[in-house]
Order: C-alpha cells, then structure tokens, then sequence
C-alpha cells in the first residue's frame, strides 16, 4: 500500500481497488474539468469510501445541479485564486497582509458574491446556500475603496492618505520646479552633464560634471561609474528634499496602518471564507463532474441499499472517453438469483474491460460522478480487485505468488456486504492445479455470499459454474468468421477460447493445425461441443435483441430530445406572452389616464372635437392589427417586389412584423408589405440555367432551408431527420443553395455528428448539385 494511501486512512483493499481498476485516470479527468483549485482541492479529497447517506447526497447535489443546468441557471466557471495560506497567516497576532494579498481576498469575495447571485437565479434545494455565500459587506465596500486592481492602494482607502499624497506631489512638483531653475539657468549651463533630474538615496539630485565640482554649493550624494559624474544635491534645495522624504514616510506610515485594519477586517471573516470556499469548491467539481459524464455519455445513477446491482448498457467509462459512441453495452446483474458470474472468452474478447466496467462504474457513483451504465448499481462496504499481473522481482514475487498473496487478503476480508473482481484465477502455474485453487477460492466466496465477478479460460471453472447453484455462467461473443471479438456478453454460455481457429486463420501450416485439432478433439469434453453447436443460434438471438435495445434507446433519445425543445419553446412562449401582457398593460394603462384626462375636458365644457379626435387617436392601437391583418396579401399571391421590379409570388405572411416570404432569384427573403404590390396578371418566369426542386408540399422527405438563419435551419433539420427515422426512411435530401456556403457546412457537420446518419454525400448534377445534401440514415 502507498504511504500516501496509508496516511490518508485508506486500507490496503481500497487502495488495490482503486489502482487495480484506473480510478485515477477518471478523477485526474474530472479534475482537469474543474474551474478553479478549490474544485480540484474538492476532486482530490473525494474518495468512494463512504456511507450510504453520503453517497446520496453527492448525487443529489449533482441532479439538482443538472436539472439547473437543464433549465439554463449555469454557475459561473472563473478562476478563483488559492488564498488558503493567506487566510492561515492573517489569523496569527500582528500579522499584515500586503495589498497584492488583500486583492486576492478580494477577488475571492467577489466569486462569492458571483455564485450567490447564480444561485438565486432559480428556486431549489441548492438556492438556500446563497445566503452562506454572500461575502461580508462591509469588508468587500472597504477592500474595492481601498486596492486597485494590481493590489495598489488608492486614495480613497483614507481621508488621511488622501491628504498626504496630495502634500507628497506638491512638495515633489515644487521641488522638481526649483531644480529646474538650476538646470536652465545659463549662468551653469556647462555644470551639468544631462538636462536631467536623478534620485539617489530617496532624494532629488542633478549630475553635475565632476570637472566643475565646486562651483555649485551642492551635496555629493553618489558617483558614476566612470567617475565623470556627480550626483549632487544643492544646498538650498536639502529643505525641499527633507520635507519630501518626510512626506514620503509619513505616507509609508499611513498605508502600513490601512493595510494592518484591513488585514484585521480579512481575520475577522476567516470562518465564513472558508465556508465560502469550501461550497464553491464543491460547487464547482459537481458541474466538472456533470460535464465530464457529458464527454463519455454518461447519467446519474440510482444507488440502491443492498449489496446486489442489476445493469443495462454497461460500457467501460474511460473506454468510453476515448472512443466515443464506439463501446459495446451488456447487461449484467448478481446479487439476487446468483453471486458469482464466470465470464469466459477469447482474449482480447472483453472480459477483463467489462470486470473493470462494474468496478469502475461503482466507484464513480460513489463520488457522485455520472455513470456509464443504466439500472441500479449495489452498495458494496467493502470491494475487492485481484487483475492484472503484480510480480515483482525485488520481493521474490512471481505472477503465481502475487496473485496467490492477494487472494489472502480477500478471503480473509470479503464477506456478504463485498464485490470481489478476480481476472484469470488460477493462472500462472499447471492449469490443472490453478483450476483447483481457482474453484476451491470460489466455492469459498460463494460460501461467504460474497458478490464475485470472475473471468477464466479454465474448463475446470465452467464446469464449477455450470454445476453449482447461486452461479452464473457467461463468454464474451466471437465472431468466427471474421475473427474478430463481437465484446457481447452472452449469458447462460461459455464463450471458447477460438485458438485455434485463429490459428487456421491466420496461416499456421495445413498438417500442424490438423494435428492441433485432432490432439484437441480427443482432449475436449463433450458439452463444449454442444456449446460450439449452440453459438449460431444465440448469435442471431443476441443480435435480434441488440436490434431492439437499439431502436429502444433510439426512441427514447428521440423523445427526451423532444421533451427538451418542447420545454424550451414552452419557456420562450411564456416570456413572449409576459413581454405582450406588459406591454399591453402600459398601453392601457396610457389610455386610461388620457381618456380620464379627455373626460374631464369635456366635463369643463371644452371643444368637443378635439376630445373626438383624441379618442379616436387611443382608439387607433386596438384597430391596427386588425386593419393590418386586412392588408396583408395571401399565401400564393403573385405581385412584384418594387425594388427590383421582379415578378414573384408570397410564400409565407407574418402579420406581427408586417411582412411576407418571397422568392427571389433562387433565394426565400423577408421584405416589408410595403415592398410587395400585389398583382394577379404577372406570370411567374422559370430560371434559366439551375435546376427546379419540389417544395416540400410536393416532395415530403426533401427540406428547403434556403434563406434561412444557421440556428432555425439547424432545428428545422433535426425535427425532419426526427420525423424521417420514425417514418422509417433511409434517405432524406436537404436543399440548402449554394450560395456563401454557411447552410452546405451546416448540414456536413450536422450528418458527421449526428449518430442516426450514416453517409452524406452532394447530390448529383441533375439532381441539384452542390446546392443539394443526401443523408443515408441508419
């Protein structure tokens, strides 16, 4: 075990866990996704190692915070600087912050003050932790009064610096004026070296050449390297300079006194900072969290109280995040019908990834991480991992002897409450005494009703799994003809080693594999012949049912995505009705005041023509949506668009805005009414040299977006690929134009990431060409 590992409290099995199974690699990936180091601080004290209480409440801070994230309340993601050590210091006696520090300080205070508000966007469970939050009032006013933002004080942090620094340049523009008299004065202009003034020792001085020392009754306050140089201060200038260095000090003295009460003000809030840091660090490593589960397709997961998991559509997490849309999902459950599952196979099949896979995937839902399967996941106290190959030369340990080693410490530990992973039992040494210890530690843990994953090329472990109650029997699916490993998991059989299949395949001599084989065929038992017979026909089963998960998941992605958008133009529908009310309620509200106001003319006998006209005037606003909704012309009306004299017909009307969709040289443009003169003689001319497409009327699965923004084209097309997969369509075209090109892009990156399109492609020639996409659909 690790000496960090030790000192942490962390026992040897969880710290063999979680080297044997990566974990590493995920929290190092979650961390990379943090905004600030208190995020990080967060990720790297997060260990699984706790109570079922705890573990709920990671994944709900993390549902709360997804749902926020949902309806679009984001915290904010700033770099936030690690004033721990400074927080320490300022708390011991005398202690003084430097104004670079206290900006620090104050850069944290306003990240609070920043996710305060980000919390109090929406009402939910974490909205109450605002208040703990808020960063102190006062402390904040005084620090953003006194520091810039390089940490400098400024002359607002007291009236009595302000006063100081106000005598400092004056005394230093007085002083800096009666040098210059001596500069400039003709009389001495040989004396000098420069036209300059010079400090030396905090004083004003002026470089006197050294051939005319004496000329000037002046200090000596410093020489130049060459010695060509005095650095002289003349006599009656020391008054001048003496009052500036005091000046100087006395405003040393005053900024040491605001930097000493401001520090003090920092101790006093220490406990609340803290607490402050300690929320946002969590905060922040929660949405870290939930955007890294994004990268590997992960959701949150239901963690139940019994030490016993059944999953769907388990893949390999961090497989997961390097081959993305890419990993094969199983299904696998124990705890209930059995404890033990013996996973055989090909190598290079799966089996130790989909081990690591339930281990992996169990830690992750203990730290409140997304997972990459679905179901519901065990709560195991303590777990248990023997993969990989642990030999080590500098203890006499070879693969055998390790892993025997480990399997000590299992068995001495594992009990009812436990998930024990054990990769290649028995490996290492003859195959017939391993495959004896193998079922002998099996038959061990079965007996202490342990929770145990195991994977094996032994005969010996799938007859013990066939012929023992309580154990589960699976081999990873090989496709023979292909040689490739299909990674399903295949239930209720032992997948075969295919060898020498593999062999024969990939070109070992005729006469050696017919003797390999026929060495095989005396040696081999009975029932894996019946087992060979028996792959076809669950292959076909096993892909009928990947068939259907398929199309399930398909289905329900379609309708969550649905779901989604459905609330988003429920929320925007809200705003614009809310936006209209408002705005109606003023214009009534104007109307009532002027017709009261017109009322009372009338009531004073005033002319009663210009109370008529003014009604009629509040009567307008009500009429003109009517009036306009008159005028407007109709869909399919044919007219000129008067810029251009071009004839055209009306393809849309919009009566809010007061205008229609035309078409106009290839391209569908919005123009005012104003604009379009209706005229039912033109005739519609057809364009010359490009091709004529259906409207979507006439041709169902072709969709024109010609003249549409980027956003609502790309809508437009995710609801038709929606709408042509659950028609059961393999190919849909999409008209874009040529045009700038925006719309073709588009469309491109839209078919590469989109996972219902398998090829895109421009159609042909006469088909439309470059203005025209074909998406094959799965």
């Amino acid at each position: 075990m690790d000496e960090d590992a030790a000192a942490a409290g962390i026992t040897s099995w969880q710290n063999s866990f979680w080297r044997a199974l990566d974990a590493s690699d995920v929290q190092s990936a979650w961390s990379q996704h943090c905004g600030h180091i208190y995020g990080r601080k967060y990720v790297a004290a997060t260990a699984p190692w706790v109570t079922l209480a705890e573990i709920h409440d990671r994944l709900n801070w993390s549902t709360w915070l997804s749902q926020r994230i949902t309806a679009g309340f984001s915290l904010p993601v700033v770099d936030i600087p690690d004033v721990n050590n400074l927080l320490d210091l300022v708390q011991r006696p005398g202690a003084v912050l430097s104004g670079r520090d206290l900006r620090a300080v104050l850069n944290v205070l306003t990240a609070q003050k920043d996710y305060a508000a980000a919390l109090r966007q929406t009402v939910d469970a974490l909205t109450g932790l605002a208040a703990e939050l808020d960063p102190p009032a006062v402390l904040s006013r005084s620090l953003k009064m006194a520091l810039d933002d390089e940490g400098e004080l400024l002359d607002t942090a007291s009236p009595d610096l302000a006063l100081l620094r106000q005598r400092l340049r004056a005394s230093r523009s007085e002083l800096q004026r009666f040098l210059q008299s001596f500069l400039r004065n003709p009389d001495w202009q040989e004396y000098w070296q420069d036209q300059i003034i010079v400090q030396r020792n905090e004083r004003y001085v002026l470089p006197l050449k050294a051939s005319h020392k004496g000329r000037i009754k002046a200090i000596v306050h410093d020489r130049s390297a060459s010695g060509e140089t005095l650095f002289v201060e003349p006599l009656v200038a020391v008054d001048l300079n003496n009052q500036l260095v005091q000046d100087r000090r006395a405003e040393l003295q005053e900024q040491e006194r605001i930097l000493r009460v401001l520090s003090a003000a920092v101790g006093a809030e220490v406990p609340g900072i803290v607490a402050a840091l300690r929320h946002m660090g969590r905060l922040d490593a929660v949405r870290a969290g939930l955007e890294l589960g994004d990268t590997y397709g992960g959701i949150l997961p239901k963690v139940g109280v019994a030490a016993a998991f059944d999953l769907q559509a388990l893949r390999h997490p961090l497989l997961c995040l390097r081959h993305p849309g890419q990993i094969v999902g199983n299904s696998v459950h124990l705890g209930v019908d059995a404890h033990q599952l013996v996973i055989t196979g090909p190598n290079t099949g799966g089996k130790t990834a989909t081990l690591k896979a339930v281990g992996l995937n169990h830690l992750m839902a203990y730290m409140g991480l997304p997972v990459t399967a679905e179901g519901t996941l065990g709560y195991f106290r303590k777990c248990f991992a023997v993969i990989g190959d642990a030999q080590d030369i500098h203890t006499d340990l070879s693969t055998f002897s390790a892993q025997v080693q480990r399997l000590q410490e299992v068995l001495r530990h594992a009990d009812a409450n436990s998930l024990v992973l054990l990769d290649e039992l028995g490996n290492g040494t003859d195959p017939r005494e391993g495959g004896a210890l193998a079922q002998a530690v099996a038959e061990a843990l079965l007996a202490a009703e342990s929770c145990t994953l195991l994977t094996s090329h032994l005969e010996v472990m799938k007859r013990y799994a066939l012929s023992h109650e309580g154990v589960a029997l699976a081999g990873m699916g090989f496709d023979a003809e292909r040689l490739a490993p299909t990674y399903r998991l295949q239930w209720g059989v032992g997948g075969a080693s295919q060898g020498l299949a593999i062999a024969r395949r990939v070109g070992m001599p005729a006469p050696l594999m017919a003797r390999a084989e026929a060495l095989y065929a005396d040696d081999r038992e009975d029932w894996e012949r019946w087992e060979a017979q028996r792959e076809g026909l669950l292959r076909a089963a096993q892909q009928a049912m990947d068939e259907a998960a398929l199309a399930r998941n398909e289905a329900a992605a379609s309708a969550r995505r649905l779901e989604r958008e459905l609330e988003a133009a429920r929320q925007e529908r809200a705003k614009a009705a809310s936006a209209a009310h408002a705005e109606w309620e003023d214009i009534l509200m104007t109307a009532r005041q002027q017709v009261r106001q017109t009322i009372a003319a009338l009531k004073s006998g005033r002319d009663t023509h210009a109370a008529s006209a003014a009604l009629q005037r509040l009567e307008a606003p009500f009429r003109v949506e009517e009036q306009r909704a008159d005028s407007l012309p109709a869909v399919g009306a044919k007219g000129l668009f008067l810029p251009l004299r071009q004839v055209t017909q009306v393809l849309r009307v919009d009566p809010a805005r007061q205008r229609v969709q035309i078409q106009l040289r290839g391209k569908q443009l919005w123009v005012p009414t104003a604009q379009f003169a209706v005229d039912a003689a033109v005739q519609i001319p057809k364009e010359k040299g490009s091709a004529q497409y259906a409207a979507p009327e006439d041709h169902l699965w072709r969709l024109d977006l010609r003249g549409q923004l980027r956003e609502d084209a790309l809508l437009a097309l995710c609801r038709h690929v929606d709408g042509a997969v659950a028609a059961g369509r393999q190919q849909v075209e999409i008209l874009h134009g040529k045009g700038n090109g925006v719309l073709a892009e588009m469309v491109r990156e839209f078919a590469e990431q989109d996972p219902r399109v398998s090829q895109w492609r421009m159609a042909r020639p006469e088909h439309g060409g470059g203005g025209v996409s074909e998406l094959e659909l799965r």
